[in-house]
Formats: structure tokens, sequence, C-alpha cells
């Protein structure tokens, strides 16, 4: 609980008109929003904020699209590349992760098949984005080409 309070405090001191939802408000609010998600197409980024598990100098940026969600993870303080920690392809297979063990992590919610953040198995390991295979890097260069500099098989 200690942790709750230093996060909720920390965050009222940055966005001091923030609200806080339930996750259901939020759902509901989402679908209201976007009837279906052909057009859900959305980006951002974020910083650790140094607090309790949250590591100061990463930075995520996600992309999320009908397609696919994508995470791009670096150190920004050292300005260290991106890699890519989550790649998840909607048109292919994917599982849910196992319940948990005793010991284990519990908070297990997304789909996994190419990269997952979780880290779980061994094909989760980070990998700069060019080395994913050249299917990958057009399925994601076909939403987001500008992550590409310099296509390395071209």
């Amino acid at each position: 609980m200690e942790g709750m309070k230093i996060w909720l405090t920390e965050t009222r001191k940055r966005w001091p008109e923030a609200r806080f939802i339930t996750q259901g408000e939020f759902g509901l609010l989402w679908r209201d929003h976007y009837k279906s998600n052909e057009t859900v197409n959305y980006r951002f980024a974020q910083r650790g904020s140094g607090v309790r598990g949250s590591i100061e100098a990463l930075e995520v940026r996600w992309f999320m699209n009908k397609d696919f969600r994508l995470a791009l993870q670096r150190n920004w303080k050292d300005g260290t590349p991106e890699k890519v920690i989550d790649f998840t392809r909607y048109d292919l297979a994917a599982r849910e992760p196992l319940d948990p063990t005793p010991g284990n992590h519990t908070r297990n919610w997304s789909l996994i098949n190419r990269i997952n953040q979780k880290g779980l198995r061994p094909e989760d390991k980070p990998v700069p984005l060019e080395s994913l295979s050249k299917d990958d890097r057009e399925f994601i260069k076909a939403h987001y080409p500008g992550l590409f500099a310099k296509d390395s098989t071209e």
C-alpha cells in the first residue's frame, strides 16, 4: 500500500486535475468513442518515474492498431537504441499466458505470439527493430513507415 500511496501522490503532483476512474468506466468510454477497432491507431510514449519498480531512465513507445501492437524501449538518458520488447500480430495464432504458479508473475493479461514484454519465454528477448523478419518489418511498415530509417535488406 505504501507504493500505491507514493504513486497516487506523485500522479496528483504532476497532474493536479487528474480524475481517477475504474477500468470499467474507461472501457465504456472507449467503446462509446470507438464503435469498432477498424479505426483504432494510437501511439504514446511512457517514461519511468523512478517511483518503486518504475525505472526512471526507460522509455517505451507503444504503437497499437487493429493489426498489431508494438513496443519499443530505450534508455533515454543514455541514448541507447530502441529495441522491440513487445510485438503481437493479430493475424497470427496467439495464446494467453498460462495461469500463474506461486512465486511467478501474476499480471499476465496479454496475448502472446512474436515477442512479449513480460519476458516469460526465451524468444521474448528484446531485439532491434531491424532484426525482425522481413515479413514482420513489412507488416509494421504498412502502418508506420517512418519507424524504418533504412531497411537492412534493401
